[in-house]
């Protein structure tokens, strides 16, 4: 089997015009995230997390996660529950760098970072090995965050191979973006519940928490979700409350 450092210096060429070609033949956002943790594997990564960031000034909630395979499951559940994304500063860094660096790679001082940003990420070195980050870029401002785990052993590559794989998320982020902004089926519209479910599901509430707020079960507000889902033609309820949002069909708070 070709190893993952031959595949990755073969990326450019005709792997890239394959792996474009099979990003546009994607109808659901269910395929697409599978054709990149193939990928992931491909290049021998065991991690993979991507996390959509609307535009800045956008009435839409920052830092939805869309993939996240790999990570320790404490480590997962840490950074949403308490919104990481807002705080953590190898983000921002790494969207205005422009381009792929591996985690332990310094970036320029900007600022003085906070305690919360120093101990998050204290936290989050104890929990994985070695990988590579880097941003993409869409329409209307939408950017992505793809960080890719390698696990204890970093791979040799070389800063031509790192942008060989940025320009693969890249064709994914860009595709994905297609697919959120598909109009729906002009007979097809949230209803009030439903467009409050996503809401909230968009501030980063857990079904319970939703429950409570709104004083109705958890089964009802997993009934709510099923059906937008269906009518939003996507299978996760961060993507609908995204692609909601991407519509217009979400009020913000």
């Amino acid at each position: 089997m070709q190893s993952s450092r031959t595949f990755v210096r073969s990326l450019p060429g005709e792997l890239l015009n394959d792996f474009k070609e099979s990003a546009l033949a994607c109808e659901k956002i269910a395929h697409l995230n599978l054709l990149c943790l193939r990928f992931a594997l491909r290049i021998g990564a065991d991690a993979i997390a991507y996390h959509h960031l609307p535009s800045i000034g956008s009435g839409e909630p920052i830092g939805l996660n869309i993939i996240c395979v790999g990570f320790p499951a404490d480590l997962v559940s840490h950074f949403k529950d308490n919104r990481v994304v807002q705080i953590d500063p190898t983000i921002q860094e790494t969207l205005s760098g422009g381009k792929a660096r591996w985690w332990d790679e310094p970036a320029p001082p900007r600022r003085r970072m906070s305690k919360a940003e120093r101990e998050y990420l204290e936290y989050a070195a104890s929990k994985v090995g070695t990988g590579l980050h880097f941003p993409t870029y869409g329409p209307n401002g939408r950017q992505g965050y793809v960080s890719i785990g390698f696990g204890p052993k970093k791979p040799d590559f070389s800063e031509a191979e790192m942008a060989n794989i940025q320009l693969y998320g890249q064709v994914a982020h860009q595709r994905y973006c297609q697919l959120l902004q598909e109009p729906l089926n002009p007979n097809v519209s949230l209803s009030p519940r439903e467009r409050e479910v996503l809401s909230w599901v968009a501030e980063g509430k857990s079904n319970g928490v939703i429950a409570d707020i709104l004083q109705v079960s958890e089964t009802s507000v997993i009934t709510y979700l099923e059906r937008a889902f269906r009518k939003l033609d996507v299978d996760n309820r961060v993507t609908a409350a995204l692609r909601a949002s991407s519509l217009g069909e979400l009020r913000h708070r």
